[in-house]
């Protein structure tokens, strides 16, 4: 009789046979493992059997826990969701970063990631400001520490700014013949920088069709209008 795999719930899972050699084997690592090391997190066909995935934190080098605020008080619900979910200060808070200089280069990655989501949404004004310990990032040494008591406090201040539509657009080159309008490009419409690399796809892509294999965007001028909001 072929050995099955057993949920958690001691029901059986259909379609899975494991063979009686190959269970046993896994078998005997596991006693392995646990016998090596009692305390870790271990898991067996994706079910989390004891321990905890926060072992791993062990694995990090001069561990140092951060608590993160973000406020954007001129930002709509939706953006703020966005600019969360774009945040990897946010959503590894639970997780401690590797000393001083991991915090400071996680801050300055974040904010970049920040700025790219503001630009996502067409937010072509947004600023993003990150301080850590009270102290702006870009006046950090790179040698700074943070010595302090942990969570050591860091706040992402983003002013959104406005919200960004599409003006004049202008397609060069082969695409010249192109109505920029069939490729979502249109006057008033979407500035946001996912809708224009999306049409520079598209273009592309009907180029080649028409027998352009080498077809590429070979230059974009974009120029963000600040008076008129306007891409």
């Amino acid at each position: 009789m072929p050995a099955h795999e057993e949920q958690m719930s001691g029901g059986r899972a259909p379609g899975r046979a494991l063979p009686r050699a190959l269970l046993l084997a896994v078998m005997c690592s596991t006693v392995l493992v646990a016998e090596s090391r009692p305390a870790a997190a271990f898991e067996l066909f994706g079910i989390k059997l004891w321990g905890s995935s926060s072992d791993e934190d062990a694995d990090i080098v001069d561990p140092l826990r951060y608590a993160v605020t973000i406020s954007a008080p001129d930002a709509d619900k939706d953006l703020v969701k966005k600019l969360e979910n774009a945040s990897a200060l946010k959503s590894d808070e639970e997780r401690p970063v590797s000393g001083s200089l991991g915090l400071m280069a996680k801050a300055r990655s974040d904010r970049e990631q920040l700025v790219a989501a503001l630009y996502a949404d067409a937010r072509y004004e947004g600023v993003v400001t990150v301080t850590i310990d009270g102290k702006p990032l870009d006046d950090l040494p790179p040698d700074a520490e943070f010595n302090g008591p942990q969570p050591v406090p860091v706040v992402i201040d983003i002013a959104s700014g406005p919200k960004f539509t599409l003006g004049n657009i202008h397609l060069e080159g082969d695409a010249a013949g192109l109505m920029s309008a069939d490729y979502g490009l249109i006057s008033g419409g979407d500035a946001g920088s996912g809708a224009v690399l999306k049409a520079e796809a598209l273009i592309v892509r009907t180029l080649k069709e028409q027998g352009r294999p080498l077809a590429e965007v070979t230059d974009r001028q974009i120029v963000a209008d600040h008076a008129t909001s306007t891409l």
